[in-house]
This record gives structure tokens, C-alpha cells and sequence, in this order.
């Protein structure tokens, strides 16, 4: 007589299938150890890599060395550092994603670039819309690469090294990641950059004497105190300390609307002369609100309008090369310098906070310079002394 099955059994048997296939599991994503073959007399790596874009993952493989040269062992401890080495172990490994870059322009755009100033806005637009979306819109995120990069880098010889720099950060800041130093090799700069304008303290006095009305005053201040144009236009009644004779930089203006300074130590307290001073309260003549410079209207000048209508006229009539309002602050900058004004002080009153950016800005004068090589002494006198005197020396 047979024993009849337990219910019990048949319905474990049936929970439990004996074939049953394993699905797509992240955690099978990481951990990988590889695979070891023996292939033509060489031990072959194998693994798989995720690729932008594609859910299936693709096999690679490496030979790593001969049969007869190391063991099985060896050729694994090999592969393990490849794959190590790959990332694809780490924690913090992440799946490529899929999106193209035209998609993640759409995100960044609404989450990133809304909150940017104006002036970066403006410029990252432009690159994403020149350069960057003709040649990446339908490229997966995860899928651009450095060796990408730098290869399509060589299609751009027409753009200055400091453009290109440019585009690049646009892409970076698009992709949410920064390629590591050294990966992106920008063109050598064969040629001399172009000097910045910077007006001589003559050019400035030049200047403000030939202006008239409140452009007179406007140069006067941006020579005395070295402020960017948009600083300059966004000056404001209460930032004017007449008793102390501080003036207070707290916004910028863009385009007519206010926005915050430019960085962080741009936010300063200027000490200005007496006289510019009374030059502002003769211009203000008592008024106590609003913009120091304004239109009729009472809104912000124009930059563009300062340097084209007003600014550049007066260099050519004076024969001055041209140059922006821009030229006034490295005028300013080389003046302190020259006058031995402590490196603290000048990046105090001008808002930068490094010691290389004063030195960016610092254009020294040839009479400058003759009167600091007039106090050192020269190295042949006393090696040579008839030398000065106009005798030639004979050598044996």
C-alpha cells in the first residue's frame, strides 16, 4: 500500500520552483568578481559594463597574460584590479543614465539657470545654444567623455583658449559633474593675449576734465575708487557716507534691473578723498533719493550707453586707445600698486579677495618701472667699471 503525498510537501514543492529564473536585481549591478577563461594559450578577463542609454549591459573582456608566464590566480588578482579600477565596485557607483542632453538641458534650465545673475544667464545661454546643443542634444549625459571632449575641442580652432574654457564650464555645469584636472587639454595660446585697457592716472585726469555734466562725476568716481560699471550705476543716496567720506558697494545693476554685487567681497566699504566728495555733493545739489546717476526718468544709466555714447567719443578725441569702463578699475588697481598701498587695503576698496587677481590687474608704468631699476643696483659695475667710462676692454 503507497503512502499518499503531504499536502504539506506538494504545496512547498509548489512555492519553491526548482528552475526558476532570477530577474534584473540592482544589487547585481556591484560586487562583480569577473570570469577567468583560457583562450589560444592566455588567460581572458571578462565582465559586464553598464552603457548610457541601454538597459542590457555589454560584455568586456581583456587578455591579461600567458599560461605559461603567471597562474590562474595571479590573472585573477589581475582582473579584480581592472574592474576595481573601472569603478563599477564602488559604493557610490551609479548606473549611467539614458537621458540625452538635450533632455537634461531642459531640467538644468529650469532648476539651475533660473537662479544664476543675469550677466551668467546670459552667457550660458549662448553657449548651450551655439555650440553646445548642435553638437551633444541626442548624446546620452553619462555617455560624454573627456577623450570626447577634447576631440571635439579640435573642431573649435576659430575660439580663443579662454572661450573655450567658457563652453566647457557651460557643459560641465549642464552635466552636473567636473571633468578631473588634466583630463581636458585646451590649445597652447601660440600668440601674446590681448592687453586689458587700463587708463594712466594722466588718461583718467584726460578724461573727467573733457566730460561734462554728471559723466564728469561718474569718471571721477570710477577712477577714485576703481568700482565696476555696474556697481557705479547701481549707487544709491544712502550709500554715500558724506561725513566719513565712504562710499558703500550693496548692488550691481544689469540690463536697468538691480541684482546682488558680484561675489561675496564685493559687498566693501570704499574710503574716497575729500574732494570727490564735494564733487558728489555739488552734483547732487541737496537731492536725497534715488540713483547718484540716473536718466530723466530716474532709472539706472546705461552701461552700453556710457561706454558708446559718451565714453569712447571722448578717447578719440583725445587719441587714447580705446577701451571700456573696465579701463579705469586696472587704472586704479596699477595706481595703489605704484603708490605702495598695502595688498590688503587695495583688495579691501577694489572686492577681490586674492592676491593673484590685484596682480591681474596691476599694469606698471615704463616710468615705474625706470625708477625702481634706478634704485638697484647694476650687477656689471663693479665687475666692470671702464665699461661706463667708454673704454674698450681688450681680451687675451
Amino acid at each position: 500500500m503507497g503512502v499518499k503525498p503531504s499536502p504539506t510537501c506538494d504545496s512547498l514543492r509548489a512555492a519553491v520552483p526548482v528552475h526558476a529564473r532570477r530577474g534584473k536585481s540592482m544589487s547585481r549591478r556591484t560586487g562583480q568578481n569577473g570570469t577567468i577563461e583560457v583562450r589560444n594559450g592566455a588567460y581572458r578577463g571578462r565582465w559586464l559594463e553598464d552603457v548610457p542609454g541601454q538597459m542590457e549591459r555589454v560584455k568586456r573582456s581583456v587578455v591579461l597574460g600567458f599560461v605559461r608566464e603567471m597562474t590562474k590566480s595571479a590573472a585573477r588578482r589581475q582582473l579584480r584590479g581592472i574592474i576595481e579600477a573601472s569603478g563599477i565596485n564602488s559604493p557610490r557607483y551609479v548606473i549611467p543614465s539614458g537621458d540625452s542632453f538635450a533632455k537634461r538641458v531642459e531640467w538644468w534650465e529650469q532648476h539651475y539657470l533660473v537662479r544664476q545673475k543675469p550677466a551668467t544667464r546670459k552667457l550660458y545661454a549662448c553657449h548651450v545654444r551655439k555650440y553646445l546643443l548642435p553638437k551633444w542634444s541626442r548624446a546620452p549625459v553619462d555617455g560624454i567623455s573627456a577623450e570626447m571632449v577634447n576631440e571635439w575641442i579640435g573642431e573649435l580652432p576659430h575660439l580663443a583658449t579662454s572661450s573655450i574654457q567658457s563652453i566647457v564650464g557651460a557643459l560641465c555645469s549642464v552635466l552636473g559633474r567636473k571633468f578631473e584636472r588634466g583630463q581636458i587639454h585646451y590649445p597652447v595660446q601660440v600668440h601674446a593675449a590681448k592687453e586689458p585697457a587700463c587708463f594712466t592716472p594722466e588718461q583718467m585726469a584726460q578724461i573727467i576734465a573733457t566730460a561734462t555734466g554728471q559723466h564728469r562725476v561718474l569718471f571721477a568716481v570710477a577712477a577714485e575708487t576703481g568700482m565696476r560699471v555696474g556697481e557705479l550705476l547701481g549707487l544709491e543716496m544712502p550709500d554715500i557716507d558724506f561725513a566719513r567720506g565712504i562710499i558703500h558697494v550693496r548692488r550691481s545693476i544689469f540690463e536697468g534691473k538691480r541684482q546682488s554685487p558680484k561675489t561675496q567681497n564685493s559687498y566693501r566699504a570704499i574710503d574716497v578723498q575729500l574732494s570727490l566728495v564735494a564733487m558728489l555733493k555739488d552734483h547732487l545739489a541737496g537731492r536725497t533719493a534715488g540713483f547718484v546717476f540716473q536718466s530723466g526718468r530716474g532709472t539706472p544709466l546705461s552701461a552700453s550707453h556710457v561706454s558708446d555714447r559718451v565714453l569712447h567719443p571722448i578717447l578719440r578725441r583725445l587719441g587714447i586707445p580705446q577701451g571700456g569702463m573696465h579701463g579705469f578699475r586696472h587704472g586704479r588697481v596699477s595706481f595703489l600698486v605704484e603708490h605702495g598701498v598695502p595688498v590688503e587695503v587695495i583688495k579691501a576698496w577694489i572686492g577681490h579677495g586674492s592676491d593673484a587677481m590685484i596682480r591681474r590687474y596691476t599694469h606698471l608704468r615704463p616710468q615705474y618701472r625706470s625708477r625702481i631699476l634706478a634704485s638697484v643696483p647694476a650687477v656689471i659695475a663693479p665687475i666692470d667699471p671702464d665699461f661706463h667710462r667708454g673704454k674698450v676692454v681688450q681680451i687675451a
